[in-house]
C-alpha cells in the first residue's frame, strides 16, 4: 500500500470524529485526532476563564454585633472571576439616602467565594465620607480567630494603621462609627485577590 502523498489523500474518507466507516484495512479509529479535539476543548476552556466575562456578585455587608442598613437608593455591587484557585473581584457598597442604620460593632464583608487561608490580605480599597469628601485608604484580610472566628467567606475592613492601635483593640477595624457616622452616599470599595479554598 502506497503512503498518501497529500493532506487530501490522508484524511479522505475520514468522517470528523475520526472514525473511517470503511477503509483499505477496515474501519478504523485515529487517537491523534480525540487527541488534537479533547486538547482544543481544554484550551477553549482555559481561554474562557482568562478572557470571559466576570460573575456579578451582591455583596452583603454584616457587623459583629448588629448589621447596617443600607437604607433607600443603597446599592451593594460586585463582581469576581476564577481562575484555578485565584479569585480576583471587585465589591461596591453605597448607603441610600434614608432609612439608613449603621448597626453596631465592626464590618465585615462577605466575599464570594471562600477562601483557603483565612489570614491573608486581600486588596486595597477606600471609604467615601460623602459629606465631607473624605477618604482612607483601608485593606481587607481574611482574619482566622481574632474578629471573625466562624465566618469562613467574611473579611474584615481595616483602615490603614494609627500609631498605638492595633486590629483586634483599636480603631482599625472599619465598623458603624468608624471612621465616622456613616450617612448618605458613603461609600466603601474594595479590590480583592487571593486563594480559594476549592478550585
Amino acid at each position: 500500500m502506497a503512503y498518501p502523498s497529500s493532506v487530501d489523500e490522508l484524511t479522505d474518507g475520514v468522517p470528523s470524529d475520526g472514525t473511517a466507516a470503511a477503509t483499505i484495512l477496515g474501519s478504523g479509529s485515529y487517537p491523534h485526532d480525540d487527541h488534537h479535539r479533547a486538547l482544543g476543548t481544554a484550551v477553549e476552556a482555559i481561554e474562557t476563564q482568562l478572557v470571559g466575562a466576570y460573575t456579578s456578585y451582591t455583596p452583603t455587608l454584616t457587623a459583629s454585633t448588629t448589621s447596617p442598613t443600607l437604607g433607600t437608593g443603597s446599592s451593594a455591587t460586585g463582581y469576581y472571576k476564577q481562575i484555578g484557585r485565584m479569585v480576583h473581584g471587585y465589591a461596591s457598597i453605597v448607603w441610600g439616602s434614608s432609612g439608613t442604620a449603621a448597626g453596631s460593632g465592626y464590618y465585615g464583608l462577605l466575599l464570594p467565594v471562600e477562601p483557603a487561608n483565612r489570614d491573608q490580605a486581600i486588596g486595597p480599597g477606600y471609604l467615601l465620607d460623602y459629606d465631607d469628601q473624605v477618604r482612607f485608604v483601608v485593606a481587607s484580610a481574611i482574619v482566622a480567630v481574632d474578629l471573625w472566628a466562624a465566618a469562613t467567606k467574611k473579611a474584615i475592613i481595616v483602615t490603614t494603621n494609627v500609631s498605638g492601635e492595633g486590629v483586634a483593640t483599636g480603631d482599625n477595624p472599619v465598623g458603624a462609627a468608624t471612621p465616622w457616622a456613616w450617612s448618605a452616599n458613603d461609600k466603601i470599595l474594595l479590590n480583592f485577590s487571593y486563594e480559594a479554598s476549592t478550585p
